[in-house]
């Protein structure tokens, strides 16, 4: 049974690695184009407000990062994929903060999204918060949430 059971998991973890590397569509668009329009009316306002509000407190911070022990965890070691509300999931990148401020992340996260690379947008965002598991946490269940802040940040 247990035999059994670490199959399954080896298999599922495989195939969601093999998905997360297919190219998608929304992650590979050129830059400086948005996303579709329905996407953001189906974020709850209350999300957005909250992830506004974190990316507003990351850009507001200019103290660098330098405690090697937490400032060089990977983001990789924060959770183990994104999941968006179009169903994609993408796996965490192995990428470290290490001295660099919460608004530096910001400026990270903006860039990558100009790209078109939502998930690392998002993880940026993520790791503007290292010192706060349970907001990083929120940032990683509510990725859609998160690029739409980062969409209206400085409007």
């Amino acid at each position: 049974m247990i035999r059994a059971l670490a199959i399954f998991g080896a298999s599922t973890v495989a195939l969601a690695v093999a998905h997360a590397q297919t190219p998608v569509a929304a992650d590979t668009q050129a830059p400086g184009v948005a996303a579709p329009a329905s996407l953001s009316t189906q974020i709850p306002k209350a999300d957005l407000r909250e992830a506004s509000s974190q990316i507003r407190r990351a850009w507001s911070s200019r103290t660098l990062c330098w405690d090697t022990v937490r400032c060089a965890a990977y983001f990789s070691s924060f959770a183990t994929a994104l999941t968006f509300a179009d169903g994609t999931l993408v796996p965490l990148a192995h990428e470290q903060r290490l001295s660099l401020s919460g608004r530096e992340c910001i400026q990270h996260a903006r860039a990558a999204l100009h790209e078109g690379n939502r998930a690392m947008a998002v993880q940026w965002v993520m790791a503007a918060h290292l010192d706060n598991p349970l907001v990083r946490n929120w940032l990683a269940d509510h990725p859609d949430a998160v690029l739409e802040g980062l969409r209206h940040f400085g409007d």
